[in-house]
């Protein structure tokens, strides 16, 4: 086939041509969010309207989960909690502070408990009786891509016992998605974890693994400096995850604002069904130990990436405290929160911070005194 175009061709061609890149040249680019007006006293669990643009749609206002362990069961706001079997002294649950354990933050009082106590294969409960510390929440997935933002606060016992298990290589699991109802119960799942507690990684359960090695970028599955877990504080996790079984996947998981993987690749694979499971914790090979315990706090869980968050810099990719904020109404100029201050204590300059469903956030944030009125009282939208 000839591809050459010669001049009668080029003359009718051109017009045609110019007229498409004129209006590709006017076509003003997706602004990102820009927050201009900001009302109500920011106190914890206070409500505030955030005005601006470009601040997009959010399809379900509300997180799918926003948990501060002030309910009276686990099972209120989960779908599933381990252990669940054996000695229930081990069972995952809110929990006011035990062994030593202080809170996150002022702003709460209780937090989300369990421990990998007991060698549940032994008792007859297999991974529900201390292999796996976790909770989850199911989801329908009826077509891809699918995303989800995940936020919590995570530290292990301050006397978690090592060297356990064979290999003795503390491995030790954050983050299970799997196809099905619950985790575990298929071959179809992969994971995010510590590997001898200085490297942060993301692998495969089971033998169909979705996830690339290398990814498209060129990287293993291992990503070096991961906190350790066990080093006495607690630390922030967020992820943020898009399914799919083509090449732009992602899984990127950040400890106190700094990227620890980024993953690039598909998260999916020819699966069957719509029900999937994202569980938060998971197995460790420290298990039958009464000294190993995780702790959870502060745990929010949505499924998109638009989001509203308080940061402690002007410049989100350079924050350290990053708090999700909790919305009650959300429109392209108008967001309406209830404030969640987490580790911000009043008196405090914070920057509010929009995110639309690209993961795109404001440019700058918006400054704000806590504790502070920015205006008068909102009037709840919607």
């Amino acid at each position: 086939m000839n591809y050459n175009i010669g001049p009668p061709s080029s003359k009718r061609l051109w017009p045609a041509l110019a007229s498409v890149i004129a209006m590709v040249a006017v076509t003003p680019a997706f602004a990102a969010p820009s927050i201009s007006q900001v009302s109500g006293t920011f106190g914890h669990k206070a409500t505030a309207t955030i005005s601006g643009s470009g601040f997009g749609s959010k399809e379900n206002i509300a997180p799918i989960v926003w948990d501060d362990a002030s309910g009276t069961s686990i099972l209120e706001k989960w779908d599933g909690a381990w252990p669940d079997c054996g000695n229930s002294a081990y069972f995952t649950r809110y929990t006011t502070p035990i062994r030593g354990i202080g809170l996150p933050h002022a702003n709460v009082s209780k937090y989300i408990a369990g421990a990998h106590g007991e060698n549940g294969y032994d008792t007859g409960c297999g991974g529900r009786g201390g292999p796996d510390v976790m909770f989850w929440k199911s989801r329908t997935i009826s077509s891809f891509p699918a995303y989800s933002y995940i936020s919590f606060y995570y530290r292990a016992d301050n006397n978690w016992v090592f060297g356990l298990g064979t290999p003795a290589d503390e491995n030790f699991k954050t983050f299970h998605y799997d196809r099905g109802a619950a985790p575990y119960i298929t071959d179809d799942s992969w994971y995010t974890n510590l590997f001898g507690l200085s490297k942060a990684g993301a692998g495969q359960w089971g033998t169909s693994n979705p996830l690339m090695n290398p990814d498209m970028n060129g990287h293993n599955t291992w990503w070096e400096g991961g906190l350790s877990p066990m080093a006495g504080s607690w630390i922030k996790i967020e992820y943020e995850m898009k399914y799919t079984s083509q090449n732009n996947g992602y899984i990127k998981l950040y400890e106190n604002g700094v990227k620890k993987i980024d993953y690039s690749g598909p998260t999916e694979f020819t699966w069957a069904g719509t029900s999937r499971t994202e569980a938060i914790g998971g197995y460790a090979r420290g298990y039958g130990n009464p000294n190993n315990w995780r702790y959870f706090a502060d745990v929010y869980l949505d499924h998109t990436l638009a989001r509203v968050v308080l940061a402690n810099n002007t410049n989100l990719a350079n924050a350290t405290i990053i708090e999700p904020q909790i919305p009650y109404a959300w429109s392209n100029g108008s967001i309406g929160i209830t404030v969640n201050l987490g580790k911000f204590t009043t008196g405090q300059t914070a920057y509010l911070f929009v995110v639309d469903s690209s993961g795109a956030p404001s440019a700058t944030g918006y400054a704000i005194t806590v504790g502070s009125s920015g205006g008068t009282t909102p009037t709840p939208l919607g």
